[in-house]
């Protein structure tokens, strides 16, 4: 592979990745985004978000919004369908302390 078909995926991921975190904490429960990880298959891109939540949050509710924001960001600035979009809630945090509970 060329160094500029390497230097497209990377920056591609990375706009990609950018894409997601920034959508992620655009939802209301969504204290902290830890992590995104891509990946690029033909069927399209598979992201798996890692992020915080604010105590009180409904979970199943918020990686519901959490999953179609970062779906609709990331196919807006790609224009390429997005096959899969895993939360993983890694931990919440309450609000008046900034301690994160149950990890």
């Amino acid at each position: 592979m060329s160094n500029d078909k390497q230097n497209i995926n990377k920056i591609s991921k990375e706009i990609v990745s950018m894409a997601a975190s920034k959508a992620s904490l655009t939802v209301p429960g969504v204290n902290q985004e830890r992590d995104v990880k891509i990946s690029k298959e033909k069927e399209g891109f598979t992201i798996d978000v890692y992020v915080l939540a604010d105590f009180g949050a409904k979970i199943p509710q918020l990686a519901w919004d959490v999953q179609n924001a970062v779906k609709e960001a990331v196919e807006k600035i790609t224009q390429q369908k997005v096959k899969a979009v895993n939360i993983h809630v890694q931990g919440v945090m309450m609000p008046e302390k900034g301690k994160k509970i149950n990890e």
